[in-house]
């Protein structure tokens, strides 16, 4: 799939129709077990609140309880190998995100599992917004003149790295502007946001979930959005693409996915259960407040863009050197 394609494919999942709500009838209905929905990092990030927000909607369409159960560390890894081991009745899935279904077999050799045969794939949920941030008191107030400084200035200027996208991003940035900073990396967006604010560091991509309360009490200055469209929470922010930047190529993201081997009808039950609770307003508005821009597809539509996004990440991690 070439270029164009992945983004036509990228911007069809943002713009999917999301379906009607219908009642759901399966063998997982017939369990009356609590549903386990994993998430890979601490409580309280990004993955987490989706997870919260999603599970009592879903485990409402078979009659069920759903919890969330935390198992954070390695970039998610942890979380995604449990899930492979766990039956394939839907009684336990994956708030996924890019980091343990592409960033882990990417960078690290030999990859744990595959992304792609080693999981079931039920739904894009939505991509991540994420803001590319400076110092308030940056003398740059937009992205010529931030990356003419570190022209001007190789080596001058730290950038915090909090996440593995933000890695990569990062360093697909610098190399399209052919700029050289001191990267500087943290575990985790807070860390590295407390540094920024601080002054240590002065440039940071990061996400919009964690960025919005220090944008708007301007103890930071975003020079372009890393998303399709810009942000309704700071509308003056110029996408990367209108500032003149390539779009990243690696796409942030999170997704619903089970364990190996589950039924298609199984498969397409939950896909629908998704479905149903991503048509909800009150769903939609909260995802967007923490930086998902809500979207939802088919099973096969994620794995392809599972697919195509893993070659990306792999491609990317040899030419930048970013293998763990």
């Amino acid at each position: 799939m070439n270029k164009l394609n992945r983004r036509r494919l990228a911007l069809k999942l943002l713009a999917t129709p999301l379906a009607l709500s219908v009642p759901l009838t399966s063998a997982l209905a017939q369990d009356k077990k609590p549903m386990k929905l994993l998430v890979g990092f601490p409580a309280a990030s990004i993955s987490d609140i989706v997870a919260r927000l999603l599970a009592p909607h879903l485990g409402a369409a078979f009659g069920r309880n759903a919890i969330v159960e935390v198992k954070a560390g390695a970039d998610g890894q942890i979380a995604a190998q449990d899930l492979i081991r766990q039956p394939p009745d839907g009684g336990s899935l994956f708030v996924a995100t890019n980091s343990p279904l592409q960033a882990v077999p990417a960078m690290r050799q030999p990859p744990p599992y595959d992304p792609v045969t080693d999981f079931s794939h039920i739904g894009f949920i939505g991509r991540y917004v994420h803001f590319l941030l400076v110092t308030r008191d940056a003398s740059f107030n937009n992205v010529t003149e931030l990356f003419a400084y570190a022209r001007a200035n190789p080596g001058k200027l730290n950038v915090a790295n909090g996440a593995t996208f933000q890695k990569v991003a990062t360093a697909q940035l610098l190399k399209d502007t052919n700029t050289q900073m001191n990267e500087v990396s943290y575990k985790g967006e807070p860390a590295a946001l407390t540094d920024l604010v601080a002054g240590r560091v002065q440039v940071m991509i990061c996400s919009q979930g964690v960025a919005l309360e220090f944008l708007k009490d301007k103890r930071v200055k975003a020079l372009a959005v890393n998303a399709t469209r810009r942000s309704p929470f700071a509308p003056e922010v110029p996408t990367l693409v209108e500032a003149g930047l390539k779009p990243i190529e690696v796409v942030p993201w999170v997704a619903l996915i089970g364990p190996p081997g589950m039924s298609e009808a199984l498969v397409q039950q939950l896909n629908q259960a998704l479905r149903m609770a991503m048509g909800r307003d009150d769903i939609k508005e909260q995802l967007e407040r923490i930086g998902i821009e809500p979207g939802v597809s088919s099973s096969a539509e994620l794995r392809q863009l599972v697919i195509d996004q893993l070659k990306i990440w792999q491609r990317n991690v040899k030419e930048l050197g970013l293998a763990a």
